[in-house]
């Protein structure tokens, strides 16, 4: 177990400009989602991940990132970690496009996962298995991660330079890996986790209504506004974080309670 927080560790302090929520972000979502394993969950997932908490794999996605593949029948491809909303703020189902090429869609990815591993979770490879269970718990942090929905009227993803004050500058996209919630709770993850899971059961269960998808929907919709901000722009922090901070320590709160839905009907 030292071994394992060594890594941990050191992973934390090497991965701190990375993209979607940094460590962690991440590591707090997977501890909220821990908190609320039913016991059948529980007791499959410290079999699958060899007694190890789930916040040691949250990054593993991000990490590993050319070694996550999804293979369905003859197809092979990335997963991704954005997805694009249309007009309506409505993701495609699809995973394939018009000529069967893999779209850029992690709502699909993760449905196709959760169905995989809720149908064959015993008879993977552990090595297929270990690969969609660190994807899917990194994965949901992603989709709730600000800056990664794509809208038809906006620039990709917060890819951009944006300034804050007059001088200093930086990638709109990194500054909510690391410069919203992080700069503000300079914590451990599972201090973060303590601070954010704070909701009842009836709360926790109108968070998860709906699946994958109306999730998505709902996280373009509050984000959206967020997105408004375009290249070269000059922002407030101060303003900027009395306006959306809390929204996005909800969405990361909201990303561990649908995570933990999703486990628990996977392995039950």
């Amino acid at each position: 177990m030292k071994r394992f927080l060594l890594v941990w560790v050191v992973t934390f302090v090497m991965c701190g400009n990375s993209y979607g929520w940094g460590v962690l972000e991440h590591g707090a979502v997977a501890q909220i989602a821990e908190n609320h394993l039913s016991p059948e969950a529980k007791t499959l997932l410290k079999w699958y991940l060899k007694g190890v908490p789930m916040a040691y794999y949250s990054y593993d996605a991000e990490i590993k990132r050319d070694e996550m593949f999804i293979s369905v029948g003859d197809k092979k491809w990335l997963l991704s970690h954005t997805f694009n909303v249309d007009k309506k703020f409505a993701s495609s189902r699809k995973v394939f496009d018009k000529n069967g090429e893999p779209l850029n869609n992690m709502l699909a990815d993760i449905d196709l996962i959760v169905k995989d591993l809720k149908a064959n979770h015993r008879e993977m490879t552990d090595s297929v298995r270990q690969t969609y269970i660190s994807f899917l718990i990194h994965a949901v942090g992603d989709m709730h991660c600000p800056m990664h929905v794509g809208f038809e009227d906006r620039a990709g993803y917060g890819q951009y330079t944006v300034y804050f004050g007059k001088k200093k500058k930086m990638n709109y996209h990194t500054f909510w890996d690391k410069g919203v919630i992080s700069a503000h709770h300079p914590w451990s993850y599972s201090d973060l986790a303590t601070l954010f899971d704070i909701y009842n059961e009836k709360e926790i269960a109108s968070f998860c209504k709906g699946d994958i998808f109306a999730w998505g929907k709902e996280v373009a919709k509050t984000v959206y506004p967020m997105h408004s901000y375009r290249a070269n722009a000059r922002i407030d922090v101060v303003k900027y974080r009395v306006e959306y901070q809390q929204t996005g320590e909800l969405l990361l709160t909201k990303a561990g309670y649908r995570l933990a839905k999703l486990l628990n009907e996977i392995f039950q």
